[in-house]
């Protein structure tokens, strides 16, 4: 009777005993294998570039007014805006591609050598005009009419396209193939295989876009004769892509 009454302890014991062990089991062979493990890994990088022809424009015309009234230069510089505003609106350019907010006034100065000192020389009174040009075919015609309107300011023209950031993406998916093909030619010529990507990362996007070109003919000089050479525009994308090198 004693002897069954201690056999359900016994087999509770024994039971702990073999759960005790196996973890131990289990510990030994996992801990070896992590303290072992170590990734093996081809890195390099993939680069796409596309080119695209631009079908927008931004520029800038400024009017810069200097005198001794202010008033009447602020007036001066208001209307050559306004003129000029009136006949971007006429070419169909429409308000929300036109921004004519900013203005800068300044005081001058001139040194006086008798007094050994600067004095105020009148004043200089700024305008500037951003404007988006959705047509590339009037860019040279904004330029001349800017011109006639009293614009004695005109930033070269920045590029750009409508389909650039789908043109980035692609750029961006040609860099990793490019990346793969690399690593794959890397991996065969070391006899080893080309595992999974493990580590990827993109690269600052680079926009460059070429110089645009205003030409007249030699014919004429009339607006009408003028013409523009948008060029084309370089979008490149890259990545830095780091393969697992397979046993």
């Amino acid at each position: 009777m004693q002897k069954n009454r201690q056999a359900p302890g016994l087999r509770f014991y024994q039971l702990i005993s073999v759960l005790a062990a196996s973890a131990l089991l289990s510990i030994g062979f996992s801990m070896p294998a992590q303290a072992s493990d170590e990734v093996h890994v081809i890195e390099l990088t993939g680069t796409g570039t596309l080119r695209l022809v631009p079908d927008t424009a931004t520029i800038t015309l400024g009017v810069n007014v200097r005198g001794d009234d202010l008033p009447a230069l602020q007036t001066a510089a208001d209307s050559a805006v306004n003129n000029i505003l009136a006949k971007l609106r006429a070419l169909s350019i429409e308000d929300q591609d036109l921004a004519a907010t900013n203005i800068r006034i300044a005081p001058r100065y001139r040194y006086d050598k008798a007094r050994q000192e600067s004095v105020t020389n009148g004043y200089e009174v700024s305008r500037d005009i951003s404007v988006t040009v959705r047509n590339l075919t009037l860019l040279s015609r904004v330029i001349s009419e800017a011109s006639d309107a009293g614009i004695n300011t005109i930033s070269p023209p920045q590029l750009s396209s409508s389909e650039y950031e789908e043109s980035y993406l692609k750029a961006l998916e040609a860099a990793v193939h490019q990346a793969e093909e690399r690593a794959q030619t890397l991996a065969e010529a070391a006899n080893v295989r080309l595992g999974p990507v493990i580590r990827m990362s993109m690269q600052q996007q680079s926009f460059r876009p070429q110089a645009p070109m205003i030409m007249r003919t030699m014919e004429s000089d009339s607006p009408e004769s003028a013409t523009y050479q948008p060029g084309e525009l370089v979008v490149s994308a890259s990545v830095n892509v780091a393969f697992a090198i397979l046993p």
